[in-house]
């Protein structure tokens, strides 16, 4: 019989998650004809080797000859991933300029992958239709009354009607709210209400740190409804998560770091982007290099579901997003817990250093007002943005500085472990470096004081305190993070010393002084989002202390007290970024325009010339008119690799989508390990 004249499906587009630019073609068996949908996981073989893929869609005839076409080898016994995921994965691949599979590489569906081991796969027999499986077969009915709600205030109360007025008209809602004025528990309202009308709930937030802190405030409302899926979580608990979601049998309420948006939901109630401003959002490692915050936008679209973004520093792009109508904008203004306005005080280091009130990296100002909270038994927050004991050594004798032999750039040092490593490449180095290895002499000289440097000199000035450090070195394992901030929570600490991880969100009472060491390093970024960055990191330090009514107070060291951004931070962010932004409009940076960077790179000089040579003719005949480049980076050399990078702007029009896909579609040729495309990037 031929079938294919009966109009029966027989082959299967599929797409496999590693980094092919298109789909490709496979023969669905006989005995799985009937079991085979849109959006089944397959295993297939590409050159001898096994791999998971996901049918996109069914296919009558190919566009080929059949005889060179493949069978699929098996169906796995997993929730088919519903049509309208594969569509929210295409358009995140259309937007970012990548190739589907990079996406579907990236997506959540990674973490089904079951053990490498052959007999733990999960197969599906010949003929049998996958249902969806039931994974919370017992779960409770839900009600309104199983949630223990959190208590609103009268303008919590209004936030949330307004919130729910701007849903009903489906707009996503900016909630503006200032420091420690209870985002969270509209939040959580939001999300019971979610569940009692059997949607899910996905609940983002840019850190895992964070998330550990808030799950222990969700579980206590939501118990068994809520799940958590990150990186971190072992990759069975993931796979749960991911069959929970794609059975769509009990709305849970997913807490979870950006990866998360993968996970293939079909209904969502709300999603809810917590501090959306957080650059740790954005993805910038590898294809897809998305932004969470936009992506959950794009999800939202597609699914029809309520969005929440909420910030006490909204980013630019929100702001404009309310300014042109296309979000609603609802203001928390006052502190759940009241209390009085934070006190900013900048101290001037080098006229300090002059009058000899300095120790070490401590002015006598700072110091003073340590003691003064450790005698009150107070809490106190040091912020440096650099980890490591110093960001550069060397030798007093002859000059030589040690610098990575990948990148060229100066190595930190950091005194345990006695190693230089390098923070761009991740070249590591232990040895002697206490003796300079160039002339032996041991004259070494440290510069630039980091973390670990910072909490050894705090031991000295305050040998009685409890001192803790939080950065990537010191909490490099869920278990000692998980300590750290619970002793600090639970005031078994007294002074912590952290980078930008200590910024973000957590709610400290007995915290009441934040300062800031040599915060002049946190302004002198060249990037164009830099003093937009730095007023949201000084305001959400800012807004860490005196969180239940304490006085507080956030004392600033820099070198450079004259700078625009330390005089801004005196006063609500509100009233600031209104000067920055008419900045960026003046020089056409975003939001008011869209910028797609594009890094070219290789091991020789060369071909990176060459290779940025060809991109620049492409760039000209998409039509692009307003760009930079090829010029070269901060970092001319990362990795034993030389850069060179384009800078496109395009307007946000019509045209401007239609010029980036044709710039797609001529750089797609061109190797992904040579020309990285960053659509929206967070640095240019």
């Amino acid at each position: 019989m031929d079938m294919m004249n009966k109009g029966i499906k027989r082959y299967a587009e599929v797409v496999i998650p590693l980094r092919f630019k298109e789909s490709l073609t496979y023969l669905i068996p006989d005995e799985y004809l009937f079991s085979i949908s849109e959006g089944s996981v397959v295993r297939i073989k590409i050159g001898g080797a096994s791999h998971q893929a996901i049918v996109r869609r069914l296919l009558e005839r190919p566009d080929f000859d059949p005889n060179k076409i493949k069978k699929i080898e098996q169906v796995l016994n997993l929730p088919p991933i519903p049509a309208i995921h594969i569509k929210f994965l295409e358009q995140v691949a259309g937007y970012y300029m990548c190739p589907i599979g990079d996406v579907f590489r990236f997506a959540a569906f990674s973490s089904v992958k079951t053990t490498k081991k052959e007999d733990n796969l999960l197969i599906c027999d010949p003929g049998t239709t996958i249902a969806a499986e039931s994974t919370a077969e017992n779960s409770p009915e839900i009600k309104p009354t199983n949630f223990p709600l959190p208590t609103l205030s009268e303008e919590q109360q209004i936030a949330l009607e307004q919130t729910q007025v701007y849903f009903k008209s489906n707009k996503p809602v900016l909630l503006n709210g200032v420091t420690g004025s209870g985002k969270t528990e509209i939040y959580i309202h939001l999300a019971a209400e979610a569940l009692v009308q059997g949607k899910n709930v996905l609940y983002l937030v840019p850190e895992i740190a964070l998330s550990r802190q808030i799950e222990n405030r969700l579980k206590k409302v939501f118990g068994e409804h809520l799940m958590t899926y990150h990186s971190k979580k072992t990759a069975a608990y993931r796979r749960n998560v991911y069959k929970t979601i794609a059975s769509n049998s009990s709305p849970v309420v997913i807490l979870g770091a950006r990866s998360a948006l993968f996970l293939p939901f079909q209904e969502l109630g709300v999603i809810i982007v917590d501090e959306e401003h957080d650059s740790s959002y954005k993805q910038t490692d590898s294809a897809p290099r998305y932004h969470g915050r936009d992506t959950a936008l794009i999800l939202s679209s597609i699914l029809k579901s309520n969005i929440i973004l909420g910030s006490a520093t909204p980013s630019f792009e929100s702001l404009y997003n309310v300014k042109i109508n296309k979000f609603g904008q609802v203001d928390l203004n006052s502190r759940f817990f009241g209390g009085t306005e934070c006190r900013i005080t900048t101290v001037d280091m080098n006229k300090e250093r002059k009058k000899w009130a300095v120790k070490g990296s401590f002015s006598k100002i700072l110091i003073k007002a340590i003691q003064k909270r450790l005698d009150n038994n107070e809490q106190v927050l040091i912020f440096r943005s650099r980890r490591a004991y110093a960001t550069t050594i060397e030798c007093a004798d002859c000059g030589y500085i040690p610098k990575c032999p990948r990148c060229n750039i100066p190595l930190h040092f950091h005194k345990s472990g006695s190693r230089l490593s390098c923070h761009i490449c991740g070249f590591s180095n232990s040895s002697n470096w206490l003796q300079c290895p160039e002339c032996h002499c041991n004259q070494i000289k440290m510069y630039g004081p980091g973390t670990e440097k910072i909490e050894e000199e705090l031991q000295q000035l305050f040998p009685q305190a409890r001192i803790a450090r939080f950065d990537a070195d010191s909490t490099s394992s869920k278990k000692e993070e998980e300590r750290i901030l619970k002793q600090f929570a639970s005031k078994e600490i007294d002074i912590i010393v952290g980078t930008q991880m200590i910024s973000k969100g957590f709610d400290f009472e007995g915290l009441t002084l934040a300062a800031v060491i040599k915060a002049e390093a946190i302004s002198s970024i060249f990037d164009f989002r830099a003093d937009e960055k730095a007023l949201q990191l000084l305001s959400q330090i800012k807004g860490r202390v005196g969180r239940r009514g304490n006085s507080a107070e956030m004392i600033i060291q820099t070198s450079r007290p004259e700078h625009p951004i330390f005089k801004m931070a005196e006063h609500p962010y509100s009233a600031q970024n209104d000067i920055l932004s008419r900045e960026r409009e003046e020089f056409l940076y975003p939001p008011f325009v869209r910028l797609i960077k594009i890094t070219v790179k290789s091991p020789y000089k060369n071909k990176t010339e060459q290779l940025s040579a060809d991109i620049r003719s492409k760039i000209i005949s998409a039509g692009v008119q307003d760009f930079t480049g090829p010029t070269t980076p901060p970092l001319e050399i990362i990795d034993k690799e030389y850069h060179l990078q384009f800078l496109i702007k395009l307007k946000r029009d019509r045209r401007s989508i239609e010029i980036k896909e044709k710039l797609y579609q001529l750089l797609k040729d061109i190797p992904s390990n040579n020309c990285i495309i960053d659509v929206d990037p967070i640095n240019a």
